[in-house]
């Protein structure tokens, strides 16, 4: 069989700009669920435990940052450069000296986690690109959440 092959065109923009945000999404989640057990915990937990939690922090909080620093700075929430500012200071001070040093150092972790992933989502929020509503003639029209 002679003749050029069969062509095909797909526009893969859309299709990975929705596969990135997932994996956006899941890695924000991962670091939600970090967050909230650390701000959560009642009892005291061991060293390792704790050096866990802070090196977990750690990374979720160096990720989250570069989905920050990716955003221009003119749209960059107050809340992200906030977050950014209090990171870069964490990270220059380290966990303090004292009992409770490691341990603050884990819940602020935590806070300015907290802080990032909700910049990165209020941004997504903002710059989503979906019809606010479906036109149904003759009918109500029905808000995104309803379908």
């Amino acid at each position: 069989m002679t003749g050029a092959p069969n062509e095909c065109t797909v526009d893969l923009g859309n299709a990975l700009l929705q596969i990135a945000t997932t994996i956006e999404e899941h890695a924000e989640d991962a670091a939600m669920a970090t967050v909230r057990r650390a701000l959560t915990m009642q009892d005291t937990i061991g060293t390792l435990e704790l050096a866990r939690l802070t090196d977990t922090l750690l990374t979720h909080c160096a990720g989250l940052a570069v989905g920050i620093e990716t955003i221009p700075s003119d749209e960059r929430p107050v809340r992200g450069q906030g977050a950014l500012r209090d990171w870069a200071r964490l990270k220059q001070d380290g966990p303090g000296t004292g009992p409770l040093g490691p341990w603050s150092y884990a819940r602020m972790l935590a806070v300015v986690g907290r802080s990032m992933v909700t910049a990165l989502r209020d941004h997504r929020a903002t710059t989503e690109r979906r019809p606010p509503y479906v036109a149904r003639p003759g009918l109500p029209p029905l808000t995104p959440s309803s379908s």
